[in-house]
C-alpha cells in the first residue's frame, strides 16, 4: 500500500509539472541572458545595416543567419548535461539582480558567439564576399514567410483556445443581431486604439482633414470586414455536431487580431500620423516576443506530444530564438534593399498577416472539430479527481489500519 501512495503522489507531481512547465520555461533567469541578446543585437544589426556601417549592410543579413544556425545547435545540444552546463545560467534562487548572475550569463552566450563566429567566417570562405549580398536578399525574401508564419500561427493559438472552451454540440449565434453586435465590439475595442496611435492621444477635432479622412476609411473598412467575413465564416461556425458558440469566439477573436494587424499596417502608411523608428523598434521588439512566445509555446505542445527532446524544455527557448534572428534579419534586410523604412516595412507585414488571418479563417475553424462526447467541463473534471485521491487515502488508511491490527492479534 505504500507504493500506491507513492504512485499517487508521483502522478499528480508529473501532471503538476506537465501543466504548468511551459511557464516555467519562458519565465526561467537561466535563459534570460539569451533574449537580451537577441534584442541588443538585432537592434544594433538594423541600425548598422541602415547606416552601413563597416560594411555592415552586405554583412548584416549573413551575421543575422549565423547567429541563428548557432541558436539552431544550442537547440540541439540542450538537452544534455554538457549542454544545460554550458548555455543555461545557473542563479542558485538568488535572482537576476546581482553581480554574479550576469558575469555567468556573459559566459554562457560566449559559446553562442563562437559558433555564430566560425559560420560567419565559413559563409565568407565559402561564398564570398561579392556575394554575401545574396543572404541579405534570402533574409528578405524570409520576410513574407515570416508575415506568412505569423498569421498561422496567431490563427492556431485561437483555436487552440476554441477547443479548450467547447462543452456540447450547439448552433453558432448568426443574423443580424450577432453581426451587429460584434461591429460594435471591434469598434468599442479599436477606437481608443485609434486615438492613441492615430491622433497621438489628441483632441481629434485638431488634427487635419486628410487624417480625419483617413481614420473613417479605416472604420468603414472595418465594418464592411465584419459584414464579409460573418458571411465567409457561417458555413464553418453553423456545421452539424460542433460547439457553435465556441467557434463564434474562436472566429471573433481572430478577426479582432486581424482587425490589431490592420491598424498596426494603417497607421504606418504614408498617409497617415508619422511616427519614429526607436518608437517602431519597441513595438516591433514586443510583437517578434509574442512572436517567439507562440513558437515555443507551440514547439514545446509537440515536442511533448511527440516525445521529441529537442523541442521541449529549454531547447524550445532556443529555437524561439533562431527564429527571432531570422524575423529580424528580415525585416532589416527588406529594409535595406527597398531603400525604405522601418515603417513601410513593418506595414507590409502587418498587412500580410491580418490578409492570411482573414483568408484561413474557415480552415482555421475547422481544426476545432466537434467536441469529444466524453469531454468534460474543467472544473468538473478537476472535482472527481480531488474526490478520486480522497478515496484512494481513505482506502489506503484503512488498509493501514487492518494491518496494524493483523500485527496486534
Amino acid at each position: 500500500m505504500v507504493c500506491s501512495r507513492r504512485c499517487v503522489d508521483r502522478g499528480r507531481k508529473e501532471g503538476y509539472q506537465k501543466s504548468e512547465g511551459i511557464l516555467r520555461i519562458i519565465s526561467s533567469p537561466s535563459t534570460l541572458p539569451h533574449f537580451v541578446v537577441l534584442a541588443v543585437l538585432s537592434a544594433t544589426l538594423y541600425v548598422s545595416m541602415r547606416i552601413d556601417w563597416f560594411g555592415s549592410e552586405n554583412q548584416g543579413g549573413a551575421i543575422f543567419l549565423s547567429l541563428s544556425i548557432a541558436y539552431m545547435i544550442a537547440a540541439l545540444v540542450q538537452p544534455s548535461r554538457v549542454g544545460r552546463w554550458m548555455l543555461t545560467v545557473d542563479s542558485g534562487g538568488k535572482g537576476i539582480l546581482n553581480r554574479k548572475y550576469w558575469i555567468q550569463g556573459v559566459v554562457k552566450v560566449l559559446p553562442i558567439f563562437a559558433a555564430a563566429t566560425g559560420i560567419w567566417y565559413a559563409s565568407i570562405t565559402i561564398v564570398g564576399n561579392d556575394n554575401l549580398g545574396n543572404f541579405k536578399l534570402f533574409l528578405a525574401m524570409m520576410f513574407v514567410a515570416m508575415s506568412l508564419f505569423q498569421g498561422i500561427t496567431l490563427s492556431m493559438g485561437w483555436t487552440v483556445y476554441g477547443k479548450r472552451i467547447q462543452s456540447s454540440s450547439r448552433a453558432s449565434r448568426s443574423g443580424g443581431l450577432s453581426l451587429l453586435l460584434r461591429n460594435v465590439i471591434s469598434l468599442v475595442i479599436l477606437l481608443p486604439l485609434v486615438w492613441w496611435f492615430g491622433y497621438g492621444a489628441e483632441n481629434p477635432s485638431n488634427a487635419n482633414l486628410s487624417t480625419n479622412i483617413a481614420w473613417l476609411i479605416f472604420l468603414l473598412l472595418i465594418v464592411f470586414l465584419g459584414v464579409l467575413m460573418e458571411r465567409y465564416t457561417k458555413n464553418s461556425r453553423g456545421r452539424d455536431g460542433v460547439d457553435g458558440i465556441a467557434l463564434d469566439r474562436a472566429y471573433f477573436l481572430i478577426f479582432i487580431t486581424s482587425c490589431w494587424h490592420l491598424l498596426s499596417s494603417w497607421r504606418r502608411a504614408p498617409f497617415t500620423a508619422s511616427q519614429s523608428t526607436p518608437t517602431l523598434l519597441i513595438e516591433e521588439g514586443v510583437l517578434m516576443s509574442i512572436s517567439i512566445l507562440l513558437a515555443v509555446w507551440s514547439l514545446s505542445k509537440r515536442g511533448q506530444k511527440k516525445g521529441w527532446r529537442i523541442f521541449q524544455g529549454q531547447s524550445a527557448i532556443f529555437w524561439g530564438i533562431s527564429f527571432g534572428f531570422v524575423y529580424s534579419g528580415s525585416i532589416s534586410s527588406l529594409t535595406v534593399l527597398s531603400e525604405g523604412s522601418l515603417m513601410i516595412t513593418t506595414a507590409i507585414g502587418h498587412a500580410i498577416t491580418a490578409i492570411v488571418m482573414l483568408a484561413i479563417s474557415p480552415i482555421a475553424l475547422s481544426w476545432i472539430g466537434e467536441p469529444s462526447p466524453l469531454e468534460e467541463p474543467k472544473e468538473v473534471s478537476d472535482r472527481q479527481e480531488q474526490v478520486h485521491d480522497a478515496n484512494v487515502m481513505k482506502i489506503q488508511k484503512t488498509a493501514d489500519d487492518e494491518d496494524i491490527v493483523e500485527l496486534l492479534d
